[in-house]
């Protein structure tokens, strides 16, 4: 297979306006074997020609663009499509599970994303039109664009730009048969797990028709180390963390507030993950000019993602009486808008409410197909068109179970004391009191846990990584007196806390288009060249459904989500209900004889008595942590057959808050005129878009007990249709044969995620001691159909110098007026607590709609290819691809903080790009090196942190990657990423306050590649 390569001198206009007539590949034929003498032949193999390719992207498009183009069939530069992506100056991406993931261009996250010119689905995001590429198997792709500025008739834009994905296509390959086929391996540093990958191509061009069909099969173990406050989700977060004044006076008399998290822990994260992706094509010549295309594009993926470990926390119990700053006292300070002063702590004493080792899972089941269909029409005259459909489905499921193995007794001698719960007769022992008058006590849940009250542990992130201590401090307990390290390597220390299964997901989307588009080409009309004009129909759909794994209890008088041993029967429905509860016999505690009391839910369970365990030590990083006992993840592969085994039943319960449809209707339309008068040459035009949105929430019920659910007691739904008018306007100056400068201005839309407009309300709670209920502590309204689409005015100028053959150098300054976000923001409401006493209000987190933000840098680059400069035979190999971008952004609000404006999150204000490479015939190699400035993942709220941030330190990253070309037909190739394991740490404003951190293992994968 070749690709040819115009030389500048003669067709460098030729194919700038077939370019602008959407159909390069088909130059007239006088115009092409006019050319023929003057074209030179290179192989479609290397990282020279992939760069070559990269710079005719950008130096022939009519606006401005980079391109990435594949080194073979099936080899993009790096192992996922966010790796090659993040070269690119402007691109910033986000690492999940330890791979590259989502981007953003030019500092922001709206980003809108085609397959081949069209929007497509994604499992992973259903409910965006943008895409997180490290779920898509960059084997399929030939290569990707990023458009930075937009052109009315492109289907994307993005707010910032937009990404095409491109596949290959019959007439793409070499006449006849093509095959390929590549095997490697995979292995991680800290997963150590070795993983099996296997990709091929096969394709068939008859000249006159043609078929291709691909395919990808990977296993991946993707592991990560994560150290700091206690939370689990994907990459961590502020969580539930407030301050040392929540819930009332702090009892150790500090008058200075701080951060207090919910809790601290230390756990490793591994994703095991099984691909599958099919990639077939069909292109037909039908004859006169007519060009059949079929596609369709299916990925099956299953992703186990699991998190076990220690977590030292508050059981929900206290906040001001938890986690305290040690002798090193308080680093940087600060007053709040109300007049508090706030000290950053780093170092803690932590009060022992709970301590434990909790195992959760998270399995991902994930399929999406997209369809396309196009007639494309080009006989050599002056009109040209294509008419086009697809159809995407795609399908996405989570199941979720948790469990907890606690340490520390719930029956005497510790903070959180019953005595115990009361049980059944069966749970009842040798020692224990019979006081109930059915044989009912208040049992031992933890005859082998620690009954200490006073012990503190010590959490201390000053240095690199955190270093926990206090586990040399001997405590009682049910083994006698010991350490509590003894206690944590002791099976018998451990029971059950609690297990759930909630936040469960089926998500179903759907994507169809119709559009139709053309060029009229002029002959004899001065200025203006060509006409594109065209319209457009797209239909999206998502349903959202979120539901909990619940079970009955005491005979179907109750029913709980959480099964846990502070959890009993509800007295209003259970009363006198004998599987339920029973009626005491003598005086306990301020408790009298004759007086109902209800079962707990969870009875005394021991760690492995449901489950499979294992001993954990490697914590990562984190020092200090003793060897303890841990459920095996295994156990939560099928949550609901794991809550049917163990509790005899269980339910599907609704989450009405959060769940919803939304459709989302576009009609639009588009007229272009392309023109070309001397030096100067682009296109100016008109978008309209009419947008219909249909939003149909649940209106959410009183919560269940033990729960946070919120039953569907009916729906309210939402029309609303807006019109959006976009003009473009893109201008190139070919200033000489190798300098162009290109300027660009337009007006841009994205929509909102569905579940921006869709979901609902959700109400977090605590158990609270004070009215021995659930007690509000915060929430999340997660959709509003009020919000508008993000909208924006762009501006950019660019200067390019084409000075070589595989050498190029380029400047480029934008700005981008946001009128028209959202962002996170926060609402006080007062929701009742479970008594039906409200207490608040309460902070419940939101989106909320933003005005007057703007984004603005400055991109220099170069990519040299050595020999396009000199002949020195030591450096006539190499090769450089440099880039830095700059980007400002920021935002007002209305509500006032102590820290001044917002940056957009996610937004780096420098990033950094240097590859070096080297090729000759037989070996070829590249050093790639990435890095960012910090960026904001989020503002905390004013009630909790005083709108503190939370802000991710500089990232670097080195990746390695060589190829040897054994014969013509095999190549052996290694690559690496990540080569000194770096980490992502987090801070919560001031870089002495360190938050949490994702430590990110090093991967290696070596295989073969053959291509017939």
């Amino acid at each position: 297979m070749s690709n040819r390569t115009f030389k500048r001198s003669v067709l460098s206009s030729t194919i700038a306006v077939a370019l602008s007539a959407g159909f390069a590949q088909n130059v007239i034929a006088e115009e092409k074997s006019s050319a023929e003498a003057e074209m030179e032949v290179i192989q479609v193999k290397g990282i020279r020609a992939s760069t070559v390719k990269a710079i005719n992207t950008k130096r022939f498009a009519l606006s401005q663009v980079d391109g990435i183009a594949s080194e073979d069939i099936g080899k993009l530069p790096d192992v996922t499509i966010s790796d090659s992506l993040q070269r690119i100056t402007g691109v910033q991406v986000e690492r999940a599970a330890g791979e590259s993931g989502p981007v953003q261009i030019r500092g922001m996250a709206q980003v809108d994303t085609t397959l081949n010119g069209e929007v497509f689905l994604s499992a992973t995001t259903i409910d965006s039109s943008g895409a997180d590429f490290g779920d898509l198997p960059s084997q399929l792709f030939s290569g990707v664009d990023v458009y930075k500025t937009s052109e009315t008739k492109r289907t994307a834009s993005g707010i910032t730009g937009a990404v095409d994905l491109k596949t290959r296509r019959p007439f793409d390959m070499s006449e006849g048969w093509t095959t390929n086929v590549a095997a490697d391996v995979t292995r991680g540093s800290i997963s150590e797990e070795t993983d099996p990958n296997l990709n091929g191509l096969i394709s068939y061009n008859a000249d006159k028709w043609g078929v291709l069909f691909s395919a990808v099969a990977q296993e991946a173990t993707l592991a990560t180390d994560y150290n700091g406050y206690f939370d689990t989700s994907e990459n961590g977060g502020i969580g539930a963390a407030n301050n040392n004044f929540t819930w009332g006076q702090n009892p150790q008399g500090n008058d200075i507030r701080h951060v207090v998290p919910q809790g601290f822990a230390a756990f490793n994260k591994q994703e095991k993950r099984e691909r599958q992706g099919y990639q077939f094509a069909f292109q037909a010549d039908l004859s006169e000019g007519v060009e059949l295309v079929f596609e369709a594009f299916y990925t099956d993926q299953e992703r186990f993602n699991e998190r076990q470990g220690f977590s030292h926390n508050n059981r929900w119990y206290s906040f001001n009486d938890y986690a305290f700053p040690t002798e090193s006292g308080y680093t940087d300070k600060f007053t709040d808008i109300h007049g508090n002063e706030w000290g950053s702590v780093n170092d803690f004493y932590l009060q022992p409410w709970r301590m434990q080792t909790f195992t959760q899972v998270n399995n991902n089941y994930e399929t999406s197909t997209n369809l396309n269909l196009e007639l494309n029409f080009n006989n050599g005259g002056p009109l040209s068109g294509q008419v086009r459909v697809t159809r995407a489905k795609a399908d996405a499921s989570m199941r979720h179970g948790y469990g907890e193995g606690d340490l520390l007794s719930i029956d005497q001698g510790t903070r959180v004391t019953g005595p115990g719960q009361f049980t059944p007769a069966e749970y009842c022992g040798a020692g224990d009191t019979i006081v109930g008058d059915q044989g009912g006590c208040y049992a031992a849940f933890a005859p082998g846990g620690i009954e200490d009250d006073s012990f503190l542990i010590r959490y201390d992130a000053r240095g690199e990584s955190p270093v926990f201590s206090g586990f040399d401090q001997m405590v009682n307990g049910g083994q006698g007196l010991m350490s509590i390290a003894d206690y944590m390597g002791s099976l018998d220390s451990y029971h059950i806390g609690a297990f759930s299964s909630e936040g469960n997901t089926d998500d179903e989307g759907e994507i169809n288009t119709f559009s139709t588009k053309w060029n009229y080409q002029f002959d004899d009309m001065p200025f203006v060249t060509s006409v594109d004009f065209g319209v457009r129909f797209m239909e999206r759909k998502v349903d959202h459904d979120q539901f909990t794994y619940t079970s009955e209890f005491g005979d179907g008088c109750d029913i709980a989500q959480w099964k846990a041993v502070d959890q009993y029967h509800t007295t209003s429905t259970c009363e006198g209900n004998p599987a339920a509860g029973e009626y005491l016999t003598e005086d306990v505690g301020d408790l009298t004889a004759g007086t109902w009391v209800p079962y707990t839910l969870l009875n005394p369970t021991r760690l492995d008595t449901h489950t499979t365990v294992s001993q954990i030590s490697d914590f990562g990083s984190a020092k200090g942590i003793p060897t303890m006992w841990a459920i095996d993840p295994s156990n939560f592969r099928d949550p609901r057959q794991f809550h049917l085994d163990t509790f005899g039943n269980v339910q599907r319960v609704e989450n009405a808050g959060a769940s919803y449809d939304v459709k989302l209707s576009e009609f639009s339309y588009f007229a272009q005129a392309n023109f070309e008068w001397e030096m100067i040459r682009g296109n100016f035009g008109m978008k309209v878009v009419e947008t219909d949105l249909y939003v149909k929430q649940n209106l959410a019920g009183s919560n269940l007990p033990h729960s946070g659910l919120g039953p569907d007691i009916g729906d309210v739904v939402t029309e609303r249709s807006y019109t959006d008018y976009l003009p473009s306007l893109n201008i190139i100056a070919d200033i000489t044969e190798d300098v162009i400068v290109r300027g660009a201005y337009s007006k841009n839309m994205q929509a909102l995620s569905l579940a921006n407009w869709g979901g609902g309300k959700t109400v977090g709670k605590a158990i609270n001691g004070e009215c021995d209920c659930l007690r509000v502590v915060n929430g999340t309204l997660t959709g509003n159909p009020a919000l508008n689409p993000w909208r924006s005015e762009n501006f950019s100028l660019s200067a390019e110098w084409y000075n070589g053959e595989a050498s190029m150098m380029f400047l480029a300054f934008y700005k981008i007026d946001i009128e028209s976000f959202t962002t996170g923001g926060e609402v006080m409401i007062d929701e009742p607590d479970d008594d039906g006493i409200s207490r608040g209000p309460w902070p419940f987190s939101t989106q909320i709609q933003g005005t007057g933000g703007h984004v603005q840098g400055v991109e220099v680059g170069i990519k040299a290819a050595f020999n396009d400069y000199m002949d020195l035979a030591i450096l006539n190999n190499f090769g450089v691809d440099v880039n830095y971008t700059y980007s400002d952004s920021g935002y007002e609000t209305d509500d006032p903080s102590p820290f001044g404006a917002l940056p957009f999150p996610g937004n780096s204000e420098h990033t950094y790009n240097f590859v070096l490479w080297y090729e000759q015939d037989d070996f070829s190699t590249r050093l790639a090196w990435n890095s960012r400035s910090e960026r904001m993942i989020i503002e905390g709220s004013d009630n909790s942190v005083a709108k503190q941030r939370l802000l991710q330190d500089p990232y670097s990253q080195l990746d390695f990657s060589a190829t040897y070309h054994a014969t013509e037909n095999l190549d052996i190739f290694i690559h690496g990423s990540n080569l000194t394991e770096e980490v992502q740490q987090t801070y919560l404003q001031f870089s002495s306050q360190k938050a949490f951190r994702n430590e990110y293992e090093s991967r290696w994968t070596l295989g073969v590649r053959a291509t017939f």
